[in-house]
């Protein structure tokens, strides 16, 4: 879901992204101020059965079409586009004629929002379905290798939905070359969305081609997940060289989904240079990204625990690179001395407020140094 234009307030939006997502639907929400290029590259890379699109006051009018247009160049003018905001009665046919697979009004209920987009998705997926048995798969495959967007995001979705993982292995063309990858992981309201955001500019400043696999959780009741990452990501997703995908966690503990690992190899046989995996926000024991991930970075912020908390096992102990973000609060020397104490000398610890982008590029330093 986007917002698309200058509108400043998203309250509509995000109350139609929780509907849906307590419908039992993965939302993706990708934030304020999005252009229709912005909008269209994040439906490619998130691979969606449905790109919605909120628009303020007669906005529609001029950037429906944009955004159609945008879909074409990118490749994926089969995308169907769901629109809703202020939409007045005279311009639904003109709405129509634009392209639009669904038009809301204003007054429309949240019931029928649902319906509506649970046809809609159900039909995307037979189509899918369909596409993936078909030779155009192999097409996919072989675009790998170039870093085609719409290829990376077509197969990061057959893995993702539960492609075997024999055939996975025998289908996957060979790594083309070596990557970077890095996991990312602490508690939730560290910072770790707002910092791999700035890490990825200071990594696109260096040439190197960025991929984010970011993962949400997902409801235990209804399966459905809010993934707000790209919201916050927001700086560097328009770069070309920057792909990123989202991912609810169905179900799997210690903090990554259940494909992300097979979407790690996807990554391997592209052109990206650095994966950056970010976890949910994990607990202690939410280690399983360090089966796919070196360095796996641990991310903490002044004041939240006391020192016996370095001691306790778990991520403390397979952290390979210690993150102090929020470093401009009391205690980030405190919160060093206590991780030096605790890991030794051997492992490096890096400060950083993120929201200001200080500390990112000796991040980037350390991340890109690193042997295992």
């Amino acid at each position: 879901m986007a917002k698309i234009g200058l509108d400043g307030h998203d309250r509509g939006v995000k109350v139609l992204a929780r509907g849906l997502r307590d419908a039992g639907m993965e939302v993706i929400y990708t934030g304020l101020w999005q252009t229709p290029a912005a909008a269209a590259k994040a439906a490619v890379e998130e691979d969606v059965d449905v790109l919605g699109a909120s628009f303020h006051s007669a906005a529609h009018l001029t950037l429906v079409p944009v955004l159609m247009q945008e879909l074409k160049k990118l490749g994926r003018a089969d995308i169907p586009v769901a629109i809703g905001g202020i939409i007045p009665p005279d311009d639904v046919q003109a709405m129509r004629e634009a392209g639009c697979a669904l038009i809301f009004e204003t007054e429309v209920s949240m019931e029928k929002i649902v319906s509506d987009m649970n046809a809609l998705a159900d039909k995307v997926a037979e189509q899918r379905r369909a596409a993936e048995q078909s030779e155009q798969l192999d097409n996919w495959l072989n675009g790998l290798a170039a870093g085609d967007r719409v290829s990376i995001g077509r197969v990061l979705t057959w893995v993702e939905n539960g492609a075997p993982a024999d055939e996975i292995a025998k289908r996957l063309p060979s790594a083309s070359h070596k990557i970077v990858t890095v996991g990312f992981t602490g508690a939730p309201g560290v910072g770790k969305s707002t910092l791999i955001g700035r890490l990825i500019r200071e990594l696109r400043k260096r040439d190197k081609r960025v991929a984010v696999l970011a993962v949400d959780p997902a409801s235990p009741l209804t399966g459905g997940a809010l993934l707000g990452d790209r919201a916050r990501m927001t700086m560097a997703a328009g770069d070309e060289g920057v792909f990123l995908r989202s991912s609810a966690s169905r179900g799997e503990l210690g903090g990554i989904a259940p494909a992300t690992g097979a979407m790690i190899e996807v990554l391997k046989r592209t052109n990206i240079d650095v994966v950056l995996v970010e976890t949910v926000g994990a607990g202690q024991n939410d280690v399983t990204v360090r089966q796919y991930a070196s360095p796996l970075a641990l991310l903490l912020m002044p004041g939240a625990g006391d020192d016996l908390q370095m001691e306790k096992a778990g991520i403390v102990e397979v952290a390979e690179l210690f993150v102090i973000n929020k470093a401009d609060l009391d205690g980030a020397g405190k919160l060093e001395a206590e991780i030096r104490e605790t890991v030794g000398s051997d492992r490096p610890i890096v400060q950083t407020v993120a929201s200001h982008g200080e500390g990112i590029d000796k991040l980037a330093d350390e991340i890109l140094a690193f042997k295992k």
